[in-house]
Formats: C-alpha cells, structure tokens, sequence
C-alpha cells in the first residue's frame, strides 16, 4: 500500500492549473484518431510542440499579446506537479517559489 502524502495535493494543483488554464476536463478527451487522452498528455504535447501549441490550448478569455511565457511556464509548473512519480514532484513551497518568480518576472 502507498503512504498518502502531501505530494497529492500537489497533484490536485497542478491539475487544476491545466484545467484553469485550458477550460477542458482532466480526463476523457479526444484526440483526432478518436482515441481518449488526458488533460496532462494535451498539455505536455503542446508544451513540447512550442508556443503557438500552447496558445491553441489556452482558454482564449486568458490570452493576451503579453502573456505567451508566462502560460508556457504555468503549464510547466503543473506538468511538474503531475509527474507520475510523487518524489519528482515539487513541494509546495517550491511551487510557491516558482509561482513568485513568475509573478515578479512579468
């Protein structure tokens, strides 16, 4: 049986950042050959496809001309929150610390 630490709310957050993000559902979505994919796979995809992929993921009510990077790292803070291992995932104060970077970078 595995221990429940506090790396499943870390999890939950980076999940709910892609849902925030995205507006889409974190599982049950489909891909153009009709297989299902998840929410995590939609978003590491097109993070690794480059910024045009990510900004045609994003909830258009949250695109502004300014904001590419910043979308791309908050998709890359909750892809690191959603790693399958637990112990690769940050804690929340290293969350916390990269959510402040961000905030004082723009």
């Amino acid at each position: 049986m595995k221990k429940v630490t506090t790396k499943v709310d870390v999890f939950s957050f980076g999940i709910i950042v892609m849902e925030f993000l995205t507006r889409k559902r974190p599982t049950g979505l489909s891909e153009e050959d009709s297989s299902l994919i998840s929410l995590r796979d939609v978003v590491a995809k097109a993070v690794a496809n480059g910024t045009e992929q990510i900004i045609n993921i994003v909830d258009p009510e949250l695109i502004t001309k300014d904001n590419g990077e910043v979308l791309e790292e908050l998709f890359k803070l909750s892809l690191c929150c959603t790693f399958s291992d637990p112990e690769h995932r940050p804690n929340m104060n290293e969350v916390l610390s990269a959510l402040m970077k961000l905030k004082t970078a723009r």
